[in-house]
């Protein structure tokens, strides 16, 4: 049955291209959230960490050996301000990729904060793995 038949073939290829587009748009948002990462320097240059989108340090340098002679509690507070300070940048990309989708008044490190199930489905969507997302 041709358009000219078919009252609604003219709407249901309207609502193909959209939907086609959309698909497109969370396929390139997909690949951009699998590829974010955070890496962070302490104020004083002695580590540099790096983090993946889940906050998962993947990556732990040290700069110098200062280090060695610091008291571990120092140590610690550099290591864990630091991380901090990298999944706070992991967190500022996600919000700007998901930004054009999401409602204004949303934030998303407000909502997957305290939901990990949230958190693990938007994880879940980066990776490709929720029902219907094609590898």
């Amino acid at each position: 049955m041709s358009s000219a038949t078919n009252p609604f073939q003219g709407l249901l290829d309207e609502a193909q291209t959209q939907l086609d587009q959309a698909l497109a748009q969370a396929s390139r948002m997909q690949e951009a959230l699998a590829a974010i990462s955070g890496l962070a320097t302490s104020k004083d240059h002695m580590v540099s960490a790096t983090v993946n989108a889940k906050g998962a340090v993947t990556e732990l340098k040290f700069n110098t050996t200062r280090y060695r002679s610091m008291a571990p509690a120092e140590l610690s507070a550099v290591l864990v301000d630091t991380i901090g300070k990298a999944q706070q940048e992991v967190s500022a990309k996600m919000e700007e990729i998901l930004g054009p989708i999401t409602p204004e008044a949303l934030e998303i490190g407000d909502v997957t904060s305290n939901h990990p199930e949230l958190a693990e489905m938007l994880e879940a969507f980066g990776r490709g793995d929720l029902p219907g997302q094609q590898s």
